[in-house]
């Protein structure tokens, strides 16, 4: 364990502490397509939901071919395909590094999804034309031996496109125990019931398929947030479905055009999703209209075409809604960028913010929020622990919180060992009662946190004055998913 510097006075700390991340901070992991200078792989960037803004946090991580990627529900796991495999990294929800756990076989994978506990893993596999699922272990990382393949058969009407079952999605029920699986080249969505605790973990639910236009070639598909409705895109027809869903069975109810009639381009309808207040839907085409098609949902799910947005690039092989619905950013594959458009929340029209970052090939985007530990529980935690173990201190309990791997250095620059640091907060807490805290503020970078309290004392001592204010510093590590205190510091502010 690498040691920790702590500095106790507070003329030394005014630069050192900030406030913990607001909730207006997401992380955008963005995939990419390899190029021919190398694998290019998974991007982070931290994006400001106030703003629209996007500023790179974390070196590439490379992988090639990380075409779509899916976050745990915790933001502790990120998983990417990358065609022959699919691969589980860690992620650390305070800074969006991600470390590689393992990964398992797959054939042409093209999309990946994590059920809700975390404890099991989809993965639609375009070329292999079969649904994957694989159990997790507790870390997030793939159990090897626990890979259960479902190879679907068919074809249909498109020789080029469907000569063959080309699954294109698993996308979970709102309630986590239905998979739907769009397969663009048998022109159904298979849907399968999940058992993530024992046996297999799919098998086929009471209504097997649902069965699209012949040569439609369903693709993504998303739930409604009232998990009533469901909408599919149709890629070689370039429409929208609208379906009707309860206990892991989809049925059609409306299927609308993403183009004006006459329209004699290219049809390529690829990404969709639904507005996080369920009134809006948006569907990229990726062929020669190069837009983001406007739908408004109503009361019963029905969909009305309101307008379109062209994405100022090609390609638009995959977008997103940040989580507070502020903003829909676009991954233009072809012109090497992402865009950003403010989202109307009353029209659902969407205006260019003229931000933009530049990413080589990026083909899939994915929020996570910025997860500093919980700023109340962990002030309530350290002030609860302080009054404990202040109601009588004694070098004992100074002892037990303190650590052999800190470093407690003074104003002045002298390093304390830890029998030093014990004997200087006992000198200077025993003249003081009554404690007050003012304010708390915490500093946390990755696995470390240091809080730091503000107080007003009552002094017993004659050579103080009345009141006196004090820093306590409160050293904490994240060991287990659980904060621990390693070590505390007390000091009078000088007059």
């Amino acid at each position: 364990m690498k040691k920790i510097a702590f500095v106790f006075l507070c003329c030394l700390m005014g630069a050192a502490f900030g406030k913990a991340q607001s909730t207006n901070q997401y992380f955008l992991f963005i995939g990419t397509y390899a190029t021919e200078a190398g694998p290019n792989g998974i991007h982070t960037y931290q994006f400001d939901s106030e703003t629209g803004t996007l500023r790179k946090v974390q070196p590439v991580t490379e992988l090639g071919n990380a075409s779509f990627l899916a976050v745990s529900d915790d933001q502790t796991n990120l998983y990417a395909v990358s065609g022959s495999k699919v691969n589980a990294y860690d992620l650390n929800p305070g800074t969006g590094q991600l470390s590689f756990l393992n990964s398992v076989p797959s054939s042409g994978s093209c999309y990946v999804s994590v059920a809700p506990g975390g404890n099991a893993v989809f993965v639609g596999n375009y070329g292999g034309g079969s649904t994957e699922a694989v159990r997790t272990h507790a870390d997030g990382s793939f159990d090897e031996g626990s890979v259960q393949l479902v190879q679907h058969q068919g074809s249909s009407v498109n020789k080029e496109r469907q000569e063959a079952p080309h699954v294109h999605a698993t996308v979970l029920s709102p309630d986590g125990r239905f998979l739907m699986v769009p397969d663009l080249g048998t022109d159904r969505v298979y849907q399968y019931q999940l058992s993530t605790t024992s046996g297999e973990i799919l098998t086929p639910a009471s209504k097997p398929w649902l069965s699209v236009a012949k040569g439609g070639g369903p693709r993504h598909l998303v739930f409604h947030p009232n998990g009533k409705y469901a909408y599919l895109i149709l890629e070689l027809h370039g429409a929208v479905m609208a379906l009707d869903y309860a206990e892991g069975v989809l049925k059609a109810r409306q299927t609308i055009s993403m183009v004006d009639k006459g329209f004699n381009g290219r049809l390529s309808g690829a990404d969709i999703h639904v507005s996080p207040d369920g009134k809006f839907l948006y569907a990229s085409n990726r062929g020669d209209a190069n837009e983001i098609a406007i739908y408004s949902i109503d009361q019963k799910g029905k969909l009305t075409r309101i307008g379109r947005q062209p994405v100022m690039g090609k390609t638009p092989r995959n977008f997103a809604i940040d989580p507070t619905g502020r903003f829909l950013l676009v991954a233009n594959q072809d012109t090497n960028e992402v865009i950003v458009f403010r989202r109307d929340e009353n029209t659902g029209l969407l205006t260019p913010t003229g931000q933009s970052v530049a990413v080589e090939k990026p083909v899939c985007l994915k929020f996570a929020p910025v997860q500093q530990a919980p700023e109340e529980k962990l002030v309530a935690m350290a002030v609860e622990r302080f009054r404990q173990a202040m109601t009588d201190p004694d070098s004992d309990v100074l002892a037990s919180l303190a650590s052999d791997d800190l470093e407690y250095v003074h104003s002045s620059g002298t390093v304390r060992d830890k029998q030093g640091f014990i004997d200087e907060f006992m000198k200077r807490w025993t003249n003081f009662s009554k404690v007050d805290i003012l304010n708390q503020t915490i500093k946390i970078s990755g696995d470390n946190a240091i809080v730091r309290h503000r107080l007003v004392a009552d002094a017993n001592n004659p050579g103080y004055p009345s009141k006196v204010d004090i820093i306590i510093l409160m050293v904490w590590r994240k060991e287990g998913g659980q904060w621990k205190m390693l070590a505390r510091q007390a000091a009078k502010i000088p007059e």
